[in-house]
This record gives C-alpha cells, structure tokens and sequence, in this order.
C-alpha cells in the first residue's frame, strides 16, 4: 500500500507541477491540487504510525498533517503558511527527539546548516520582505534537519531535501527569479522530502 501511495504522490506532484503551478494568481482549484501529494504522504505517514506500534512516528504524522494546511495557506498568505511550516518543523523535532537519544554531532550539523544561511542571509535580506521573520523560520527548519541528520538516512536525505526547497524559495523571492524551472526544482524537492519523512515511518531510527 506504501509504494502504491508513494507513485499517487510522484503522479500528483508532477501534475501540479507540469500545470497546476503553472498559473501565477493563488485559487482555490490550484491549492486543493498542491495538497494532494501531500495528503497522501501524510496517508502514508498515518499507515507507518499505526503500523510501527511507537509513539515518535505519530509526531511525524501530525507534522505532515500539519503541512496540508501549512500548504494551504502560503497560497493565500505567506506569513501564515510560514508559521504553520515553523509548526510543523516543531512536530517533526519532537518525533526525531523521541526515536532515540539525542547526539551532540547535532549541534555541529545545526551550526554547520544555519551558519550557511546566515551567509546567505547576509546577502539578500535587504531585499526580503519580513527578513527577520524568515530567519526565524530558518533556524527552526535548521534544527528539525540537525536531528534528523543524526537519524536513519531516510530521514536524513528528507530533512535536507527540505532545507534546500525552502532556501530556493528565499533566494527566488529575494532575486526574483520566475523561470518554471526553478519553480518546478522547488516543488520536487519539497515533495520528495515530504514522502521520504512519510516512508521513515516504516523504518527504525
């Protein structure tokens, strides 16, 4: 059943891209096709739960659960949609804590990973709206991919896979870039990340 929602997932997420994304004015029509990949993956998240028997892989479910509306909203307001990500990350952190003890190497990668934004930051939050709200959101997805990195690599690659969709959304804002190529880069690596946090509730950390 996993690997049947995980193609339903590949074949929304590439409608959505190929057209859906295609149209520049938010709709209603355009958000309920952007949540679809991401329902399933919270299907899918929901099904390891059960499955797993723990409590940790819950907290990933809430977290993809979460980002059905966190989805949702960015298309109507970018603030809100930010802050139910920043939620969702929190979730996300929550379950990593509780699949097993913490490890220092944590901090490194934490630094490692927001020192890099903060480069980045450096250079474009002048032409950020709401620069220091984006910074904010930037350290907690830092420190949900910090623990996750210390997780099994599914977790790993999906957590990092986030960082670098969410940094494309920055920097597309800031120097913005409209090319359907980016666009289309933004969204596969955010739903690949999405589906691979979903499958790591199948797999012990």
């Amino acid at each position: 059943m996993k690997w049947i929602l995980a193609v339903l997932v590949a074949m929304f997420g590439g409608y959505y891209i190929v057209r859906e994304s295609r149209m520049k004015r938010a709709s209603v029509r355009k958000a309920v096709y952007k949540i679809i990949p991401t329902s399933l993956c919270a299907l899918i998240g929901l099904i390891g739960a059960v499955q797993s028997g723990k409590t940790w892989p819950f907290f990933l479910f809430a977290g993809l659960g979460i980002c059905i509306s966190a989805d949702w909203l960015l298309e109507f307001h970018f603030l809100r949609g930010m802050g139910a990500f920043a939620l969702a990350h929190v979730f996300y952190c929550i379950g990593y804590l509780l699949a097993g003890p913490f490890s220092p190497a944590s901090l490194l990668i934490f630094a490692a990973l927001f020192g890099m934004l903060c480069l980045i930051y450096a250079r474009i939050h002048h032409k950020l709206e709401n620069a220091r709200l984006i910074l904010c959101y930037a350290c907690i997805l830092c420190v949900m991919a910090s623990l996750a990195c210390t997780r099994h690599p599914v977790l790993m690659v999906g957590a990092l896979l986030f960082v670098l969709s969410d940094t494309m959304i920055g920097l597309g804002m800031a120097l913005k870039i409209s090319r359907r190529g980016y666009g289309a880069g933004i969204m596969i690596t955010y739903y690949a990340a999405q589906l691979l946090i979903a499958l790591s509730t199948f797999l012990s950390t």
